[in-house]
């Protein structure tokens, strides 16, 4: 949280730097509530270390993206934003700026550099609006005018440009603009290079990129972005911040952090949607080659969900492109045989010895890579006995806490080891378990671009479930991605169905239903555990919860590892191996092969495949690693 070391709610924030020696900066810092108090600050936070000052840079670079990641129809415009004044006129700028923005009916946020008076000021305004024009005019003729009064300038760092150039007279005079016009002429007599800034410049508010009248593009989305607006809104809030440029540390953007293209990031996908949405490019290119390949890397891990300050949700984006490039060229048979993986496993589970040995023969591989598979990929196996089969056997807590067990394609077919590892712990804690019947969380066909293959089974699941969540039954998952499918995606996939919300707030992850449960866990200490987090838990609920519950047992270090690169069915694809084995070998695989005594532990199951495939090293769920530490367990 960037925003830690404030205290308390006050309008404004001082970030003072000091530089010096040692002893210099602990007289300073040992009379820094004296010079709090003689500035008029209410308290003061001293920040000396790397981490502590990182808080400010982080807040600083964070402030515009949150401002504009809005789906306020009144959004931050920059116009009057790189105004400067001297530093002893700043107060009386500051308040003056302030009533009239006030005056104007808008508000706006002030921050910038207060040592050299320098301020970014954007008030919030609907330009596609002719109100919101008229008084962003007012604005800027009013802040031109005080700028010129406190003896400052309109442009401080930024430039003069299009917006800025009209009010040039204000501060040099006609005498001096005519002589920039003379110099013009001189070097560029036919006005080619840049016209319209500060010689001849138009009115400011007639070449606006977003002015009234403006047309976007109608789109019937298979997903709803109502939250955000409307789709068109949702693709607006990427303001070209930059923050999925990162190379280091969290999730967004995987393919970037390994690529370093500016086609795989986040912005570079919004910017290619808002130009078809805009018309910049013809409607076809939606669902064109070119679109295709801007999101052919986005793993769809949600990071940008929440790590990018506005919230751009490029995973629900990819999702739709592929949802309209399916209806409008039809899906193909990878990606209808991918979104339906829980139909071709139930049949491989009907005889599980013959498929497994077929599985794993070089013939099998040939075979898959006909249908889009890589061939150095291991093919799934399913286990002779599914969960289902199994869950009568298992032990029953003593009540009176109840919890439903969603029970996911991989628990059910490949890894029932899992359910009954979280069985044994969920009834040691004192939970009677349900097995309620399900369908198909839907993320297989969300990742394929099979809205309405997802919708069908996300009402099924309703139905099926909500009246064990009408008795106050909490839904358990055991694979992140897909109980956090139903937490998230269920909004976009029927935001008109009223039972949605009670049934979101009803999911937990395996580790948040354990400690839910007030039962005492009496658990033998374990060996020490190295924790890779699920990109979907990561975006939506963190790793806090995974990290307290296998904390009882164990010491846990967690590495910061980014998206391990399987993401589901991404790894597996032709011409998607080598980005996937980058993903991981960024930081996972070596943190993993340097994990010594440590238990790898992942509660994904494509990242458990993909740390057995990138290190030959088995990774377990969190609740294969407790169950054999119960008291009682062999």
């Amino acid at each position: 949280d960037s925003t830690r070391f404030v205290k308390g709610n006050p309008k404004a924030v001082l970030v003072v730097e000091w530089s010096g020696t040692q002893r210099e900066l602990d007289e300073i810092f040992g009379h820094l509530d004296e010079l709090a108090g003689e500035a008029g600050a209410l308290a003061a936070t001293p920040l000396r270390t790397k981490e502590e000052m990182s808080q400010t840079v982080r807040l600083r670079k964070s402030t515009l993206p949150l401002l504009l990641g809005t789906a306020d129809e009144e959004k931050p415009v920059a116009f009057v934003e790189d105004a400067a004044v001297p530093p002893d006129r700043l107060e009386e700028f500051v308040v003056r700026f302030e009533e009239i923005v006030e005056n104007n009916g808008t508000w706006a946020c002030f921050y910038g550099h207060a040592s050299v008076g320098c301020l970014h000021v954007r008030p919030a305004l609907d330009t596609s609006d002719p109100e919101g024009v008229s008084r962003m005019r007012r604005i800027a003729e009013e802040v031109a005018d005080l700028v010129v009064d406190c003896g400052g300038s309109i442009s401080g760092e930024h430039g003069d440009g299009l917006s800025r150039s009209e009010f040039m007279e204000k501060m040099y005079g006609g005498e001096i603009l005519r002589a920039f016009a003379d110099v013009k002429r001189l070097f560029d007599p036919r006005g080619m290079m840049n016209p319209g800034v500060i010689v001849a410049p138009p009115r400011m508010d007639r070449q606006l990129r977003i002015g009234p009248g403006r047309k976007r593009l109608p789109i019937r989305t298979g997903l709803s972005f109502g939250d955000q607006g409307g789709f068109a809104k949702a693709i607006e809030l990427c303001n070209g911040s930059g923050f999925c440029r990162k190379r280091t540390g969290g999730t967004m953007c995987p393919s970037y952090m390994v690529t370093l293209d500016e086609q795989d990031t986040t912005r570079a996908r919004a910017n290619m949607l808002r130009s078809v949405i805009e018309g910049t490019l013809p409607p076809e290119e939606l669902t064109g080659r070119r679109m295709k390949e801007v999101m052919d890397l986005c793993v769809g891990c949600k990071a940008c969900k929440t790590e990018c300050p506005s919230g751009v949700d490029v995973a629900s984006m990819k999702t739709e492109v592929l949802y309209q490039t399916g209806r409008q060229h039809g899906f193909s048979l990878r990606q209808k045989a991918a979104g339906h993986i829980r139909r071709q496993l139930a049949l491989a589970a009907m005889i599980p010895s013959p498929y497994n040995a077929v599985a794993g023969t070089r013939f099998a591989r040939r075979a898959a890579a006909l249908a889009g598979i890589d061939p150095r990929r291991s093919l799934p196996r399913v286990a002779n006995k599914t969960f289902s089969r199994r869950f009568p056997g298992l032990p029953q807590g003593t009540g009176p806490a109840e919890v439903a067990l969603f029970n996911d394609t991989w628990n059910e077919y490949q890894r029932p080891e899992v359910g009954e590892g979280a069985v044994r712990l969920l009834a040691a804690a004192g939970a009677r378990i349900y097995l309620p019947k399900v369908v198909c969380c839907g993320r297989p066909m969300l990742s394929e671009g099979l809205v309405d293959e997802a919708r069908k089974n996300a009402r099924r699941n309703l139905d099926l479930l909500v009246p064990l969540v009408e008795r106050g039954v909490p839904l358990v998952g055991l694979e992140p991605s897909c109980i956090l499918t139903l937490r998230d995606d269920y909004r976009k996939l029927i935001p008109d169905d009223a039972r949605v919300e009670r049934f979101a707030e009803a999911t937990r992850l395996f580790e948040e239903a354990m400690l839910d449960l007030d039962g005492e866990l009496l658990l033998r200490e374990g060996a020490p555990v190295l924790l890779h987090g699920h990109c979907h838990q990561k975006a939506l609920v963190g790793t806090g919860p995974t990290e307290r519950l296998l904390g009882l047992a164990a010491d846990v270090e967690v590495v910061d590892s980014g998206c391990c690169g399987m993401a589901g069915l991404f790894g597996y694809e032709k011409g998607h191996y080598e980005v996937s084995m980058k993903m991981g070998e960024r930081r996972l695989f070596p943190a993993v092969r340097g994990a010594g005594e440590r238990v790898v532990v992942a509660p994904g199951t494509s990242c458990r495949e993909q740390i057995l495939d990138g290190t030959q090293r088995r990774a377990l769920h969190p609740a294969e690693y407790l169950a054999p530490l119960l008291d009682g367990s062999s």
